[in-house]
């Protein structure tokens, strides 16, 4: 008897969740056609130069991907550098993103996420034909934005990382230089 009466009551539930929730339609998918540029397996060069010491360099291999149907785009990067102590190489760049778009706001959505347990939402807009900006707010600190050109000709990828302590004057702090490899 128990069981008889699980089976229309999962069965009520199911119908009762998938009317409650939006459909996901064509027009959700379509949203994310601007990042098309993006997927594949990018590899190159990045450096980063934080306060008055050397730029760090790092062997890239990025890796972004289409998921759900066109629904989201994740991407996962991984930097190897030598270690100049131990001459080793050694991971010190590992980051995994999802990049969707929220039919409610209206708005482009970029989950963070670090190797280190830290990440966060960050904002993400298109800014021309292949041209793109991503970033985020430090706090008590400034503001970090990140400039991504494509050319899927050249199949090269270029970004530029920015710090603002006062979100107007800006200081390059990285730059990754990336060729599509498949």
């Amino acid at each position: 008897m128990k069981n008889t009466l699980i089976l229309p009551l999962m069965l009520a539930m199911n119908i009762l969740f998938s009317n409650a929730l939006p459909a996901q339609d064509a027009a959700n998918t379509d949203k994310l056609k601007p990042f098309a540029a993006w997927i594949g397996r990018w590899q190159g060069e990045s450096s980063v130069k934080m306060g008055d010491g050397p730029a760090l360099t790092a062997q890239m291999d990025e890796r972004v991907e289409m998921k759900l149907e066109g629904a989201i785009i994740v991407v996962e990067g991984i930097g190897k550098g030598i270690n100049p102590t131990t001459k080793q190489e050694r991971v010190v760049h590992h980051a995994f993103a999802v990049l969707s778009y929220d039919m409610n706001s209206q708005e482009y959505r970029f989950r963070t996420y670090l190797k280190d347990g830290r990440g966060g939402d960050a904002w993400v807009k298109v800014t021309g034909n292949n041209t793109f900006q991503w970033g985020f707010d430090i706090p008590n600190r400034g503001k970090n934005r990140y400039s991504i050109t494509v050319d899927p000709v050249k199949k090269t990828w270029h970004e530029i990382g920015e710090f603002s302590a006062d979100g107007a004057t800006w200081s390059s702090f990285m730059e990754a230089n990336l060729t599509r490899v498949d």
